[in-house]
C-alpha cells in the first residue's frame, strides 16, 4: 500500500461552507490515516499551517473553497515554502467558478476528489500532474490579474450582495447596457490614462478602460478569452482601449479568446508588465480586490504542480 502525507486546507468562511452547501464533516468522514484536515480561520492561523507543512515537507496539499481561498492559500504556500520545492496541489472545487481547475478539466468535486488521490496512492498509482504559473505581485500570487472594468465589474457583483453567478448575470446586463449605450464614464466603463510597459519596453497605449492578465484560459460564466495563457515562463495580457460599443459588437470574440484587428486592443505575451497610472486605482487577484498607488508591478511567479485525479 503506498504511503503519502496529504494536508487539507478548508476555509471555513468560504461561501459554500458558510451556507451549509458543503460539510467540513464530509471531508472528516474519509478515514484515511494519509489525510490530515486543517480549518484555518484567519490568515495568521493559515500561515501558521502552511509553515508547518513547509516543515514537515508533506506530499500533497488539497485546498479547499473558491477561486479567492485558492489565491489566499497559495500564496501562504508558496511564502512558506520560498517559492521552492511546493508540494503538488488539487483543488478540491468547492467556488462558483473554479477556473484554475477548469484549466486542467478537472471533474468532480470536493470529498470525491479527495476519495480518488487517496486511492491512487493506496493502490500505488501514478498521480496526474500539470504544471501552470502564478503571477505575483509583492508577495501575493494568483493565476488571474485585471484592472478597469474586471475591477469595476467586481466591486459592483460584490456590492451589497451575495457573490454568487446570478449576481454576476444581473451585473452583465449592466455592462452590456453600458456598452450598448456607449457610456464610457459609467459603473463598468470608464477610460484610464495610463503608461504601461511589458518587459522593461513601454507599450503605444495613453489610456485603456481595462487590462486582463492570466496564465489560465478561463474566467468564469462562459467566457475564455485568454485563450493562449498556458505558455511556459510567461503570462498572457489583454488590454482595451476599444470604445464600449466596440466591445459589445466583438463580445463573442472576446468571449472565445479570438483575435480583434484594432488598434485599440491589444493581445500579448509578458513576464512583467508596469502600469503607471495616477492615483490609487483598484486590481483583482483571482476575484479579491486591492489597491495600488500610482503604480504597479505584475510579474510572472513560480510554477506550480495541479492534480488531476
Amino acid at each position: 500500500m503506498g504511503k503519502a502525507d496529504i494536508r487539507v486546507i478548508i476555509n471555513p468562511n468560504a461561501k459554500k461552507f458558510r451556507t451549509g452547501r458543503s460539510s467540513i464533516e464530509s471531508y472528516r468522514n474519509i478515514k484515511s490515516n494519509l489525510v490530515k484536515i486543517v480549518t484555518p480561520s484567519s490568515p495568521e492561523e493559515l500561515r501558521k499551517e502552511t509553515d508547518k507543512m513547509a516543515k514537515e515537507r508533506c506530499d500533497y496539499i488539497c485546498i479547499a473553497g473558491g477561486d479567492g481561498t485558492l489565491h489566499l492559500t497559495l500564496s501562504s504556500i508558496i511564502n512558506s515554502y520560498k517559492q521552492k520545492n511546493i508540494p503538488p496541489i488539487l483543488i478540491l472545487k468547492e467556488g462558483t467558478m473554479d477556473n484554475v481547475a477548469r484549466t486542467i478539466k478537472l471533474k468532480g468535486r470536493g470529498p470525491q476528489l479527495l476519495r480518488r488521490l487517496v486511492e491512487r496512492i493506496e493502490n500505488n498509482l501514478e498521480v496526474e500532474v500539470h504544471r501552470r504559473y502564478t503571477m505575483q505581485i509583492d508577495n501575493k500570487f494568483c493565476f488571474l490579474f485585471g484592472t478597469g472594468f474586471v475591477t469595476n465589474f467586481l466591486n459592483l457583483a460584490y456590492n451589497g450582495k451575495e457573490k454568487g453567478f446570478v449576481r454576476n448575470l444581473q451585473v452583465a446586463s449592466i455592462a452590456m447596457r453600458e456598452a450598448l449605450l456607449n457610456i464610457d464614464n459609467g459603473r463598468i466603463f470608464s477610460k484610464a490614462e495610463c503608461e504601461i510597459y511589458s518587459d522593461g519596453k513601454p507599450l503605444n497605449i495613453k489610456s485603456y478602460y481595462g487590462l486582463l492578465a492570466g496564465t489560465v484560459e478561463h474566467i468564469g460564466m462562459g467566457f475564455s478569452p485568454l485563450s493562449d495563457a498556458v505558455v511556459d515562463g510567461k503570462f498572457q495580457v489583454i488590454i482595451s482601449s476599444l470604445k464600449p460599443r466596440t466591445i459589445a459588437l466583438n463580445i463573442n470574440k472576446i468571449r472565445t479568446g479570438r483575435a480583434i484587428n484594432n488598434e485599440g486592443y491589444f493581445n500579448f505575451h509578458s513576464s512583467v508588465i508596469k502600469i503607471k497610472q495616477k492615483g490609487r486605482f483598484e486590481y483583482t487577484m483571482d476575484g479579491d480586490i486591492y489597491s495600488a498607488e500610482n503604480e504597479l508591478v505584475v510579474k510572472i511567479g513560480p510554477s506550480v504542480n495541479l492534480v488531476k485525479v
